[in-house]
């Protein structure tokens, strides 16, 4: 990264806000394009307002002068467009900037979430202080206050849940004494003017006497926290125009700690802007291309970023062995567009077949997925394939990748250090479809089988892994719709549940903690969880083999890994001791791997009822 050798990288002083709303009012300042939008709520506006009105600190502000070639630069909000040539950007103060822009120098309030809010100071208020600005306790933070605009366009302020007053036309506010704060700086002499009207008002007929005294009042207890607020002297700290867009994304990471933080993906926007690429355009319409056909993944621009960068850096060791596959944020910001819009289109192209191959593991949602980082280095390997090889070669490859897949899963690679085992995961899966040797992910597997009886969370990947494999393997609706299958998973609101329900080992007088672990879940439907409420197994199972016929709903019990017979006859133990095995062989089967013997070898002492077991 260069950066100038000469001179300070930044200058430090302080800016009046009256200067700063003036600026973003011209659109003579705009934000750069991969600002998050503004997110504020009237209540935060408030206490800004109140910070800046008291002098306290709120904060500094970034700040750089526009040169020829930076950002793609949008105004503030609620502006939709820039109206002028920009000569000033700010990096890091949007969300501040933009509530006492919006609260304070236009009059069409601040919009937040389709609802429009107001701000008002009740002058009566001010005026009641007997103390002055500088004397006792000030009254301004009780003379601040909001209203929401309501569907008919109407301003009421009210006490409790009880209307005070209504402010929606400017007679009503001058009647109320309530002072738009859109007017504060004004810009076109409109609080002038609205001052002398309230004066008037509130004096008697024709007496100058009076009008002369409250005008002297304004100007002793109301004027001066104007004057406050208008000249509040902002922190801003500028850099240099002529500083390297790297260092400028890193400096803006870092000083954006508070408000909505960026991540690599906004940063990535604003370099390949300056090299003649709109990221964030280009993702937004491949995102709402994938979503249909990734309902089970959720999309991320910058786990999209992670897969280009592993795509390019395979590319460049293919003709330079010493060369290293990565995708940390680093590599990120370095991609110029030209190897962005390269593999673009070859990993959308992943992306589709990635779809099409987690349903056939059984993920039929967004809950059931194990780890939604896995994305990154599987539509690479599709892509990869496909690219050199062609479809017919990319699913010849799926078996090898079901393997590294379910690998993965069962030992939970992808719960930490994301970055570096996507890249050496993406690396060697592609080198063992090219004949090379196994992954370090399937030459080491080994499933520490006692995990399935700890295990108690949907969140885990391992809980998920095994509801998805039931269904890979054939799992049926308990009440009779089938094989499972997305359509069915939606259409009878499949969720995991306990096979021995909670209650119905109470009745049978166990207290057991692997009641609650996956050996005792899995995929149930919504009407057939009702119908079984905390009954006995052996009451439950009667009534659907009377609905199905016994052969077809021991056959359903069957595909989810359980015996018929032990649930009919409320055999707890040996239900748990034949479901945890079934379980272990079933992943054993689809990692390809050995799965631990459970360490305890010798039956532990079955804890129901002696009756209850016969």
């Amino acid at each position: 990264m260069h950066l100038p050798s000469e001179g300070n990288l930044f200058i430090a002083k302080p800016e009046p806000l009256g200067d700063l709303l003036s600026g973003i009012h011209r659109h003579k300042t705009a934000l750069p394009n991969f600002q998050r939008p503004w997110v504020w709520e009237p209540d935060m506006v408030k206490e800004l307002i109140v910070s800046v009105a008291f002098r306290y600190p709120a904060g500094s502000l970034l700040t750089m002068p526009v040169s020829a070639v930076n950002f793609a630069l949008r105004p503030f909000e609620p502006w939709d467009e820039l109206k002028d040539k920009p000569s000033l950007m700010i990096l890091d103060g949007q969300q501040r900037l933009t509530s006492l822009y919006q609260a304070m120098y236009r009059r069409d309030g601040v919009q937040v979430k389709n609802r429009t809010y107001f701000f008002y100071l009740d002058v009566a208020v001010l005026l009641s202080d007997p103390d002055g600005i500088d004397e006792g306790p000030p009254y301004f933070e009780k003379a601040l206050f909001y209203v929401a605009e309501d569907r008919n366009g109407k301003r009421v302020r009210y006490e409790g849940l009880h209307p005070k007053y209504e402010l929606t036309t400017r007679q009503q506010e001058l009647a109320a004494g309530a002072l738009p704060l859109g007017c504060i700086f004004d810009p076109d002499g409109y609080l002038s003017t609205w001052r002398k009207d309230y004066l008037i008002q509130q004096s008697k007929p024709n007496d100058l006497s009076a009008y002369i005294a409250l005008d002297g009042e304004w100007s002793r207890l109301v004027q001066p926290w104007l004057d406050r607020i208008r000249n509040y002297p902002f922190p801003v700290v500028e850099l240099r125009p002529d500083m390297p867009l790297a260092a400028i994304c890193h400096i803006f990471e870092k000083v954006n700690s508070t408000g909505v933080p960026l991540d690599v993906f906004d940063l990535c926007t604003a370099i390949l802007w300056s090299q003649g690429f709109a990221l964030n355009q280009e993702w937004a319409k491949t995102a709402e291309h994938l979503k249909t056909k990734l309902p089970m993944q959720p999309l991320s621009g910058t786990y999209f970023l992670q897969g280009l960068s592993v795509l390019a850096s395979l590319d460049r060791k293919r003709s330079n062995t010493a060369a290293a596959i990565t995708c940390r944020k680093q590599d990120l910001m370095a991609m110029s567009a030209e190897t962005v819009k390269k593999w673009w289109r070859p990993l959308v192209d992943g992306y589709q077949q990635a779809g099409q191959f987690l349903t056939d593991q059984g993920i039929m949602s967004e809950r059931l997925l194990p780890y939604s980082t896995l994305i990154v280095p599987l539509a690479a390997i599709l892509a990869d394939v496909k690219s050199r090889k062609g479809t017919v070669a990319a699913n010849a490859a799926w078996p090898a990748i079901e393997r590294w897949y379910w690998c993965s899963v069962f030992t939970q690679r992808y719960s930490s250090q994301v970055e570096t085992v996507a890249a050496q995961d993406f690396e060697e899966v592609i080198g063992w479809i090219d004949g090379g040797k196994e992954p370090e992910a399937v030459r080491t597997f080994g499933f520490r089988s006692d995990s399935l009886q700890e295990i108690t969370s949907i969140r885990n990947a391992i809980y998920k892994g095994v509801l998805c494999l039931l269904v890979r393997s054939g799992a049926r609706d308990f009440g009779g719709s089938g094989k499972l299958s997305t359509a069915i998973f939606y259409d009878t609101g499949q969720d995991h549940h306990h096979i021995f329900p909670t209650d119905a080992l109470k009745k049978l007088g166990i207290q057991d903690p692997r009641s609650d672990s996956i050996v005792n879940k899995t995929l149930i439907g919504a009407a057939v969880n009702r119908s079984i409420g905390g009954r006995l197994p052996s009451e439950y199972v009667k009534t659907w083999r009377s609905k199905l016929g016994a052969a077809v709903f021991d056959e359903v019990l069957m595909t989810h890994a359980m015996d018929a017979e032990l649930l009919a006859r409320d055999q707890w133990h040996a239900f748990v001791l034949d479901r945890r095995e079934k379980l272990r062989l079933l992943i054993g089967k689809a990692c390809g791997g050995a799965a631990q013997p459970f360490s305890d070898a010798t039956p532990l002492p079955d804890s129901s009822n002696s009756t209850a077991a016969t």
